[in-house]
């Protein structure tokens, strides 16, 4: 059995004793480790330690009982928690508030079994990863090294460096890849640096095994900028660096819009149906809320700039870990994979939300965003002219971007960190919008 299969069969095994007592020992025997390798291997492919695993799953079943009538002190005792202030202190912790506001604001949906083999991510070892270029007319001796997500902070399970030229990359959106293909190729014809497939030996863009992809691409040239890169220099001209950037690739799309097909969405209908309403009751949950206020100016006057906002085919996701740059100039965008029809003003507002959710790693930081906004701003406008209502539109399109992070995040226990800082950005934004928009 694979490590995956056998640390199912102790996740299988606590969820079928939650009610009773789990010892440590115990569960590494039914996988079949030692408990020092149990806990290594468990919190690496779940993500916590087992304890808190335990804790979450105890709580998400006391809930959902405490919502179809059985007592909170009687659920606390019969899911192992001694007191009812410690159960409290549990909840509060996972949850944001007491079980009694939880199930105000929220029905609890009935918790279903943990699979973890069907969430397991791919790992590929060299010796897989050199037996898969083998379709590839490549040197096989190329060094294969790790990418990194999330401006550096965690390493990519399914993407690798293949020497100086190329990156070799799997996933399952397949759709995806060949919407990143068709815009790369775009690109590259009207001269831009873009990752481009290299044809295997059968000439295919890609190779499909399991109903997994495996692309080989050419590398563009630099790396994404740091925290501290963008943070500690002069951040006007390193934000108009990026808006240039995103402008000049915007006008490539412009002209391709209509050879690309990708999905059309609309940004205010995603929010005002969708991300609103969850992010009111998300931020009521945590003790985060926004005053009626903010709700209220951001329907109606963003609905009456919405229909007025140009749209085009746009990156989407234009994060900083997807531009690259090189002596202090970008040399190129990576990952089309979720490129779509939509207002343009997205990319610029997402990219500066992007170097926001870094700000807390610098001293300051916060204070020192608005100005790498206005580069961004400033150098998108210098490629592709803003209107009027575009500009009265930035800060609505920045709080529609963080209330879809919010919405987004609110059930992805592994983004547990990225919901809190989101949370809290939106409320910054809001607290701080006449210093970071009133020089837009």
């Amino acid at each position: 059995m694979t490590t995956i299969e056998l640390l199912q069969k102790s996740i299988d095994h606590i969820e079928e004793n939650l009610k009773c007592e789990l010892t440590l020992s115990e569960i590494a025997e039914i996988a079949g480790f030692s408990t020092y390798h149990f806990c290594h291997k468990f919190c690496d492919n779940v993500g916590m330690p087992v304890a808190a695993f335990i804790t979450k799953r105890r709580l998400y079943h006391a809930i959902y009982d405490i919502q179809n009538g059985r007592k909170i002190i009687d659920t606390a005792l019969i899911y192992g928690f001694n007191t009812h202030a410690g159960f409290f202190k549990a909840f509060k912790r996972e949850f944001g508030c007491s079980p009694t506001k939880f199930l105000k604001l929220n029905s609890a949906k009935k918790p279903t079994l943990v699979n973890l083999i069907r969430e397991a991510k791919i790992m590929l070892t060299q010796t897989q990863i050199r037996q898969l270029l083998t379709h590839w007319d490549i040197d096989a001796k190329y060094e294969i090294g790790t990418t990194f997500i999330a401006g550096g902070k965690e390493k990519s399970n399914d993407t690798w460096t293949i020497g100086e030229e190329y990156v070799f990359k799997t996933g399952k959106n397949i759709a995806g890849l060949k919407t990143h293909i068709a815009i790369s190729r775009a690109l590259e014809k009207s001269g831009m640096v873009a990752a481009c497939p290299v044809q295997t030996k059968n000439e295919e863009d890609f190779l499909i095994e399991d109903d997994r992809y495996y692309v080989l691409t050419n590398r563009i040239k630099g790396g994404f900028l740091t925290p501290e890169q963008r943070y500690t220099g002069d951040r006007f001209a390193i934000g108009k660096n990026y808006g240039e950037a995103i402008g000049s690739l915007h006008k490539i799309l412009k002209v391709q819009d209509s050879n690309l097909d990708v999905n059309d969405n609309n940004l205010l209908d995603t929010v005002i149906k969708w991300a609103l309403p969850e992010t009111k009751r998300i931020m009521e949950q945590w003790g985060c809320p926004l005053s009626d206020e903010f709700y209220k100016d951001y329907i109606e006057s963003f609905s009456k700039l919405y229909s007025k906002l140009p749209r085009h085919v746009i990156h989407r996701d234009p994060n900083p870990s997807n531009i690259m740059f090189s002596n202090g100039e970008v040399t190129g965008f990576i990952d089309f994979i979720i490129s779509e029809r939509n207002i343009r003003l997205f990319d610029p507002c997402y990219c500066a939300t992007g170097i926001l959710s870094e700000a807390d790693q610098i001293d300051g930081g916060f204070e020192k965003w608005d100005e790498l906004l206005r580069g961004i701003i400033n150098g998108y406008n210098t490629k592709c002219e803003l209107t009027k209502i575009e500009k009265q539109s930035i800060p609505y399109v920045i709080y529609s971007i963080q209330m879809i992070f919010i919405a987004w995040l609110a059930d992805k226990e592994i983004y547990k960190s990225v919901a809190l800082q989101n949370r809290k950005m939106l409320v910054w934004l809001w607290e701080n919008k006449d210093k970071c928009f009133r020089a837009l």
